[in-house]
């Protein structure tokens, strides 16, 4: 784990020869590491015992003789630093099957050690909704870096140690900075159950990273433009299957293939939905498919929705309240306003009980129209569910570029912001 906390060190005192692992070296040795560097050392070692080992050399002084820290670690770093810059004489392999466990240490020491990002960093946001908010204004997030390892050790080892791909996913969502396009197709590339389970510990409950509280404001959203519902709707008409046909919110609604089941029982005041959906996979192809579950409680008559939803999806939990505007046997009109901790959001959609829109359009379409909304805007939602290849998961590629990523996890707004729209060149 030294290896880790030596390289959080060189960080601060090397931030701009990210690289060059032999400046970042010589600069982790001549900074001043602390007992507390050994404490966090020795502590996250005994949550993680099984950590890779990935060699480095560690210089007393800039230009001394190198000190192996471990075995053969020193030579392993001089082979994958002079292959990667073309020495003639010493073409030693790349150690891409052991960046994982760098990461993995190097995330260890900056847990224990960063503590929190630079006062200069942490801009104080206006009221926000979300993550994605919040860090447009230029807000940097709360973080509790000790957290990842004492109320989400599993988490955080089964991501960062044992899984190259959600490790990837979670430098994916770092990049985005809260973009909710940008984090779909990290999703679509790279999601996975550990990934969820990193992120729902982590952010959702334990709240490592956080908007800061008293700047979260989401009461207004629900209680501001709410569309009127459909009086009296008799929430029995749903049951069964139905699919979605036409959506509103392209960022939302127009996924591939949703199908949605609605399952409820005469006179209950809840219901649940199994919503299906499919997250096209720009760069790779294919789609990566996804299976929702909300349980829905019944508003009373004199509440503002018909539905209120609750859910996770990507990790994170979510609010809706949803608005039958219209409808019949045939179709439903639908509005929804939603939340979760990246963003609010809203749209609306056409169900039917047929995968296509069919005779009921221009019923639709005349609801769409009265309830305010440009028929034009509705994209039209594919539903012929095609069978899904079985496509082999490959470890994730590891490089220089990703540690940038991890560091902004640990200390939000030390690393500046890239053009990134969650697709890996």
């Amino acid at each position: 784990l030294a290896q880790g906390v030596a390289m959080a060190a060189a960080i601060r005192q090397c931030h701009r020869c990210p690289s060059d692992p032999q400046r970042w070296l010589r600069a982790a040795a001549s900074s001043r590491v602390t007992w507390r560097l050994v404490a966090a050392a020795v502590a996250v070692g005994a949550v993680f015992p099984e950590l890779p080992s990935v060699g480095f050399t560690i210089f007393s002084t800039p230009g001394a003789s190198p000190k192996q820290l471990r075995g053969s670690d020193a030579q392993l770093w001089q082979d994958s630093w002079h292959a990667e810059h073309g020495d003639q004489g010493r073409q030693g392999e790349l150690l891409q099957r052991q960046f994982v466990g760098f990461v993995a240490a190097l995330a260890a020491g900056l847990i224990l050690w960063i503590g929190a990002p630079s006062p200069v960093l942490a801009k104080q946001a206006a009221e926000v909704s979300g993550f994605a908010e919040y860090a447009k204004k230029g807000g940097a997030m709360e973080v509790n870096p000790s957290c990842f390892i004492t109320s989400c050790g599993q988490q955080t080892k089964e991501c960062f140690v044992e899984d190259s791909r959600c490790l990837k996913g979670a430098l994916c969502l770092s990049r985005c900075r809260g973009d909710p396009d940008c984090a779909t197709q990290c999703f679509a590339e790279f999601g996975c159950k550990r990934l969820d389970a990193w992120l729902n510990c982590t952010v959702e409950r334990e709240k490592c990273v956080s908007v800061p509280p008293q700047l979260m404001n989401i009461k207004d959203w629900f209680e501001t433009n709410v569309p009127t519902k459909k009086p009296n709707f008799d929430v029995s008409n749903m049951q069964g299957r139905w699919y979605k046909v036409r959506g509103y919110n392209p960022k939302y609604d127009c996924y591939l293939c949703q199908p949605n089941t609605f399952s409820y029982e005469p006179g209950a005041s809840t219901l649940t939905a199994q919503v299906e959906l499919r997250v096209p996979k720009i760069k790779s192809g294919g789609a990566w498919q996804n299976i929702v579950k909300e349980d829905m409680e019944v508003s009373a008559e004199a509440d503002r929705s018909t539905l209120r939803a609750k859910g996770e999806i990507f990790g994170l939990s979510f609010d809706e309240e949803w608005y039958v505007l219209a409808g019949d046997e045939d179709y439903l009109l639908v509005s929804y306003k939603g939340s979760n901790l990246q963003d609010i959001y809203e749209g609306a959609f056409v169900l039917t009980r047929t995968p296509e829109l069919g005779p009921s359009e221009s019923k639709a379409r005349q609801a769409a129209e009265a309830n305010g909304y440009v028929w034009s805007k509705f994209c039209s939602i594919d539903n012929t569910c095609p069978a899904l290849a079985e496509v082999p998961q490959e470890a994730a590629t590891l490089t220089w570029d990703d540690v940038p990523d991890l560091i902004e996890w640990f200390a939000p707004g030390t690393v500046p912001k890239k053009e990134f729209n969650g697709q890996y060149d």
